[in-house]
């Protein structure tokens, strides 16, 4: 069976992002097959960890990747990660693996950012890494390539749980564990009122049910007070932000000097795009067009804006109308080339979480090694981008860890779903399946 099988099979996807579905990339013929180790998120630690305890089967998994794509092996890591890297080294001896090292700023990991640092090519707009002969991964999930290739399917994910909680850690934890049971893995809160944040504070969103299953994507859990300026930040809502943006903004463009897109060289202008917010309703269409490129990274709403305003959120909102309106493909400039002080505009995470206010809560969160048996666990049938996939088992089936229970319609793209505990299929509903043990 070739490793594309073994993959598809395994239900590998991004765990790194969106979920995109890792044996499609397999296909590919590139030049580059890249590692994404550059973790970026404030507090977040989780890849960090795994590079360094996983190292090895890190290593084995991109090599896998890149003899399938007939690609040069790279892997991108943050040089204050000195144990990681130690790891890395050690793993990469007698193979051609490229080690390259990033500084500690923010979004260092972003697909456009870690090409262009590694092979010096600037990615075309609204492109793909494919375009410029390279193929992006997280790192985990080149530890889930590794373990497909053994017949190993996704059963858990890789999470950092911080933030207000007694004990921060990384460690595995079965896809579909509630996140608020995920937080007793952590000795729980230290706090009553707390809001929970996943995968991220600049990128991620705010959980609105503690009850809701962690899936392949989600990357860990912060934990913040319910009334901290994060969650306050987050809890607007669009018509909120539009009305303090209109009234407020005074086109300062500090949100456009600091973009890490505009700094690549694309035509991404946060500051003209607030201006579809009402300053001029006729132009609107014409100032929406500047967000078309938006990576959506959070750094122009989170610590660039002087005012506390929501740029990236109006980039977003105008991309939404563009497409409503069959406009949503670039029709700019083609050209790309960094701006002459793109290296000195890079933002430090410490200070971002000097910005933030959430330097009290950053900790070590090292990886902990856990038996961890949840009661009960709910499995979306939708963890990826493509179809959702469909159930293979019935209401009171037994199923073993690592079954096959769900796998996407025929001919479409998605992926398949493993059951991540023994036990019982006690519902099949809403698109997801019930298992208890």
């Amino acid at each position: 069976m070739s490793l594309i099988d073994k993959v598809k099979q395994a239900g590998v996807v991004g765990a790194g992002g969106a979920g995109f579905p890792t044996h499609v990339k397999l296909g590919a013929s590139v030049e580059w097959y890249i590692a994404n180790g550059a973790e970026c998120e404030p507090l977040m630690h989780k890849d960090r960890e795994l590079m360094t305890h996983f190292a090895a089967e890190i290593v084995a998994g991109l090599l896998l990747a890149a003899d399938s794509t007939r690609s040069r092996p790279a892997i991108g890591v943050k040089r204050k990660n000195r144990a990681a890297i130690a790891a890395l080294k050690d793993a990469i001896k007698k193979s051609d693996v490229k080690l390259c090292y990033f500084d500690d700023y923010y979004p260092a990991g972003d697909e456009y950012e870690i090409v262009h640092t590694i092979t010096g090519r600037l990615i075309p707009p609204q492109g793909l890494p494919l375009d410029v002969g390279c193929v992006v991964n997280n790192v985990e999930t080149l530890y889930n390539i590794y373990n497909a290739d053994r017949g190993v399917p996704v059963t858990e994910t890789f999470m950092t749980i911080t933030g207000c909680v007694r004990n921060p850690l990384t460690t595995w934890v079965p896809i579909g564990m509630r996140a608020i049971d995920v937080l007793d893995l952590a000795g729980g809160t230290t706090i009553d009122d707390f809001a929970i944040m996943e995968s991220g504070l600049m990128m991620g969103k705010v959980i609105q049910d503690s009850n809701q299953p962690v899936t392949k994507t989600t990357g860990g859990l912060i934990v913040l007070p319910q009334n901290h300026n994060v969650i306050s930040r987050y809890s607007k809502t669009q018509k909120q932000m539009d009305r303090i943006g209109h009234a407020a903004c005074d086109q300062c463009s500090y949100c456009t000097e600091l973009c890490p897109r505009y700094l690549l060289g694309y035509d991404v202008q946060p500051h003209l795009v607030m201006r579809s917010l009402g300053f001029s309703h006729l132009g609107a269409e014409i100032w929406s067009t500047y967000a078309q490129l938006c990576c959506q990274c959070g750094l122009c709403t989170l610590y660039a804006c002087p005012e506390a305003l929501y740029p990236r959120e109006a980039c977003m909102k105008s991309m939404n109308d563009l497409r409503a309106i069959g406009r949503g493909k670039w029709e700019g400039a083609r050209a790309v080339k960094p701006h002459a002080t793109k290296e000195f505009r890079r933002v430090p995470v410490r200070q971002l979480m000097t910005r933030l206010g959430v330097q009290r809560y950053e900790a070590e969160a090292g990886y902990v090694r856990m038996h961890v048996q949840p009661s009960a666990v709910t499995i979306p049938l939708k963890q990826h981008i493509g179809a959702p996939s469909e159930p293979l088992v019935k209401k009171g089936e037994s199923v073993q860890k690592g079954q096959l229970i769900a796998r996407p319609p025929e001919g479409q793209l998605g992926a398949t779903i493993h059951a991540s505990i023994s036990g019982s299929v006690s519902a099949i509903e809403n698109d997801r399946i019930i298992i208890e043990a």
